[in-house]
């Protein structure tokens, strides 16, 4: 027996907004904002370069789990909040 994909529970949602991989830098953008912060800002604190913090927020980038784990901790979260946000989120 096959599992079921995430397409075979919601077939007519477009491909970007079924995956929790593919709502993770709107994730990270929300956030960033709640806080007032700027990319610059966030990427400094994360120790990552701006542009990638451009890419990761537009989905241009998938983050490794390591670039994930420094954005939680510079939102002072933990790792399983930010992917839960992700699998929640209609963003």
């Amino acid at each position: 027996m096959s599992a079921m994909s995430d397409f075979d529970l919601h077939p007519h949602a477009p491909r970007a907004h079924r995956q929790p991989s593919a709502r993770f830098g709107p994730v990270i953008r929300a956030l960033r904002e709640s806080r007032g912060w700027s990319q610059e800002q966030l990427a400094g604190q994360a120790s990552l370069n701006r542009s990638y913090m451009g890419e990761i927020e537009r989905s241009a980038a998938m983050p490794s789990l390591a670039t994930a784990e420094k954005l939680a901790h510079a939102f002072d979260v933990p790792l399983s909040e930010l992917i839960s946000r992700c699998e929640s989120t209609s963003a």
